[in-house]
């Protein structure tokens, strides 16, 4: 794996980098990052990454109602493709924006993967609102085959739990996919990217590529109620998962930091090599996350709420690990893979029929393959 020279230590106030930089730039150069994610001009900060924190309080909303048994398909479809203007949330200010969720979902996928994958979501709205709603308003217990309640979870017939697909998934499919084949890209933060250009009444007054980084900061802090530290103190899909991490945690903050310090500074291989970092860092979250609750649910009680709990967030993860980005630039699984996975826990009746040790062979074999 390439090493990076950098001081990673969550203690010091700033993150110094020796490295070459872009084409203007003949001589190394020094990039001190920040104390904390605060970039500003004449006293103004230039930082903005609305579209993102709509995006993930739509998602929470999305999965709550993914929990109300008086939830429709039509609103489900309509949260996740909103439109503006259309009555789809409970905060105004969300019900007005032009932001979706769809949209943004395996966006950088083939045509016929994301279309796959807009398949899983749209099945997952019908089945819960067609058959789990319904059997939770009648208090109907769970069984292979009969939706209902286990324990205060609310299964499918299959023993899915929907709410925690939905929110797993976007882990990857939205929040990751954004950030490492999108906002972090050559095509958003590369050389020909607009770094010059300022409009005091568009993306406060950033460039094109500092405000393109700050897209991909919003996709883990976007609902962070204090961006001043690493720690993320509100659920918003990715930022969540991070946070139990603190090695990580940090070290994704620190490169966020820097790197959008070196695009100020116009230092191109500073500005690359933290965009892979968090790359790499926030992939690793995911696979972890996706081995461990496989092997939660492995160890739960037979068929508790609790294993069928953790198995659907592992499911989540599991999906979500056909967008994350190794050192070389590729998945570790890629979309034929994480299908093959998804097949085997659905296959017969779901995930009443999954032993541990189909589990654990899994989670093997996801730890072998990222050598976590």
């Amino acid at each position: 794996m390439k090493k990076f020279n950098i001081f990673n230590i969550a203690s010091l106030s700033a993150v110094i980098v020796m490295s070459s930089c872009g084409t203007d730039v003949t001589e190394p150069c020094t990039v001190n990052a920040p104390a904390d994610y605060s970039f500003s001009i004449d006293g103004s900060s230039t930082v903005a990454y609305s579209g993102q924190t709509a995006r993930l309080q739509m998602a929470n909303e999305l999965g709550s109602a993914l929990s109300d048994p008086a939830t429709t398909e039509a609103a489900l479809n309509g949260m996740f493709n909103h439109q503006a203007g259309g009555m789809d949330f409970a905060g105004s200010g969300l019900n007005a924006s032009s932001k979706q969720i769809r949209n943004k979902t395996a966006n950088y996928s083939t045509a016929s993967n994301q279309a796959h994958i807009h398949e899983h979501f749209e099945e997952w709205f019908e089945d819960y609102a067609t058959n789990v709603a319904p059997a939770i308003a009648a208090s109907t217990p769970a069984a292979s085959g009969t939706a209902g309640m286990a324990g205060n979870r609310e299964l499918s017939a299959k023993g899915f739990e929907y709410d925690q697909f939905v929110a797993k998934s976007l882990i990857g499919a939205m929040c990751l996919d954004q950030i490492v084949n999108g906002y972090l890209s050559a095509t958003k933060i590369g050389d020909a990217v607009d770094n010059v250009t300022r409009d005091p009444n568009e993306d406060q007054n950033a460039t094109a590529m500092e405000h393109h980084w700050d897209e991909g900061f919003g996709y883990v802090y976007g609902v962070d109620s204090d961006i001043s530290t690493p720690e993320i103190d509100t659920d918003g899909l990715l930022g969540k998962y991070l946070n139990k991490y603190e090695d990580h945690r940090a070290t994704v903050y620190n490169a966020f930091k820097l790197g959008r310090q070196a695009i100020v500074d116009n230092c191109s291989e500073v500005r690359d090599e933290q965009a892979q970092i968090i790359k790499e860092t926030l992939s690793k979250v995911v696979a972890l996350r996706a081995e461990s609750y496989l092997r939660e649910a492995a160890a739960a009680d037979a068929l508790s709420p609790d294993y069928f709990h953790a198995l659907s967030e592992g499911y989540g993860f599991i999906l979500s690990l056909q967008f994350t980005h190794t050192a070389d630039g590729t998945p570790y699984f890629d979309h034929e893979a994480v299908d093959a996975m998804i097949v085997s826990l659905e296959a017969g009746n779901g995930f009443w029929d999954r032993t541990p040790a189909e589990l654990i062979t899994m989670a093997d074999n996801i730890n072998t393959v990222t050598g976590l």
